[in-house]
């Protein structure tokens, strides 16, 4: 499934585009059956749902690139809330991949 407002169809094979307010959608996904909801790289659907209090986990790789610029995923820190460091792990090259879960 890909939010966007501005696709009117994927070029991707099996893919749904849906042009819905992201809580809304999460909403309608909650109350399917199924497993967990992946969000992977974008920072707009990501921000949404933490404002909503949506996310129960964060999955986070940090890359030691200094690039001066571009958007922020925290823009004043982690989200409101309590979160637990549940998992840790370092690459070869620096990287940092850090799993946050939400304590409710």
């Amino acid at each position: 499934m890909v939010l966007s407002s501005t696709l009117g169809e994927a070029p991707w094979e099996r893919t749904t585009v849906v042009d819905k307010p992201t809580t809304e959608v999460v909403a309608d996904l909650r109350a399917t059956e199924g497993g967990d909801i992946l969000v992977l790289s974008s920072a707009s659907v990501i921000k949404a749902l933490l404002a909503a209090d949506e996310v129960d986990r964060l999955a986070l790789t940090i890359f030691p690139v200094f690039l001066g610029g571009g958007p922020r995923l925290f823009d004043d820190g982690l989200p409101s809330g309590q979160w637990a460091l549940a998992s840790q792990a370092a690459g070869e090259r620096g990287t940092l991949a850090l799993v946050y879960d939400r304590v409710r």
